[in-house]
């Protein structure tokens, strides 16, 4: 039996993690790169490879949706992550499984090419998946994907193919959630939390609530314990995390994954390298 006596830690060991998710490569991006920029944060931006430079105009928004050009995407996300959103925006809980194959591979593809970087994350349109679609993004090399249900908490996902965030932008309760999680230490009962939010840029202009994110920024950003983080990121550290193979007293353990691994035992850090094993004390040594 494996003793598990440690408490898993951010990169660096940070206690926590900050991320944004934001759809559909809007030109409100723009605006929300540089605010990113300015408070030192991260973000994942998913796109719909098959609509660049569409302008659209929806009875329910009071402006337009207006996407950016696909030259504009390599320099505008550069410092950022860039997700699949599939090419045309199709409900993947109702087309055939063919059409799921299309929408995210070619999407993957198309943005790899435009990029230069390997694209491993997706957001579902709508928010809607089923069974076939979570097997369908697995196969086309998906490793986590956002659904748009809020939990108003800061779990981890038990599969990232099923990622819900912890909030929409728009959620009455953000700076409260905000204060919530800056208050929180680490503990066994909540492995490594994280504040996740989501949203569509082009809805800071028609909501007016330019104000709001940037006052969310200003209170989220500079703190030492938080990692600031793209969904990405997150992703490849948690199932690294996961990955650690342990002593049976757990005093040895191995780091099999390219990824350095930190967990604190007691009031000890340790740092497990990358393809090493490290010797701790466990806690009921202490």
């Amino acid at each position: 039996m494996v003793l598990r006596t440690d408490i898993p830690l951010y990169p660096g060991g940070k206690t926590k993690a900050f991320t944004l998710s934001y759809d559909d490569g809007v030109v409100q991006d723009i605006r929300l790169a540089g605010l990113l920029r300015r408070y030192g944060l991260q973000a994942t931006f998913n796109l719909n490879s098959g609509t660049f430079g569409q302008v659209d105009q929806y009875s329910h928004l009071k402006v337009k949706h207006e996407k950016v050009n696909k030259e504009q995407v390599r320099e505008l996300y550069q410092n950022f992550e860039v997700a699949c959103h599939t090419v045309t925006h199709p409900d993947l809980a109702s087309v055939p499984e063919e059409m799921i194959s299309y929408e995210i591979a070619c999407d993957k593809r198309n943005l790899e090419n435009i990029t230069g970087r390997i694209v491993t994350g997706l957001a579902y349109p709508y928010g809607t998946y089923s069974k076939i679609t979570l097997e369908t993004a697995r196969r086309c090399g998906i490793r986590y994907a956002r659904t748009i249900r809020s939990t108003e908490s800061f779990e981890l996902p038990e599969d990232f193919l099923v990622w819900n965030p912890t909030c929409h932008h728009s959620n009455p309760g953000l700076l409260k959630l905000a204060e919530q999680f800056i208050g929180l230490g680490s503990d066994k009962r909540r492995p490594l939390p994280v504040f996740y939010v989501w949203g569509h840029a082009y809805e800071f202009d028609n909501d007016d609530c330019w104000n709001l994110i940037e006052e969310l920024f200003q209170l989220i950003s500079g703190r030492e314990d938080i990692w600031y983080a793209t969904n990405g990121q997150i992703e490849e550290y948690v199932s690294a995390w996961r990955q650690l193979r342990y002593s049976s007293d757990g005093s040895l353990i191995y780091n099999p994954t390219a990824l350095d691994i930190w967990i604190r035992v007691v009031d000890e850090v340790y740092e497990i390298p990358s393809g090493r094993t490290a010797e701790i004390t466990p806690a009921w040594k202490l």
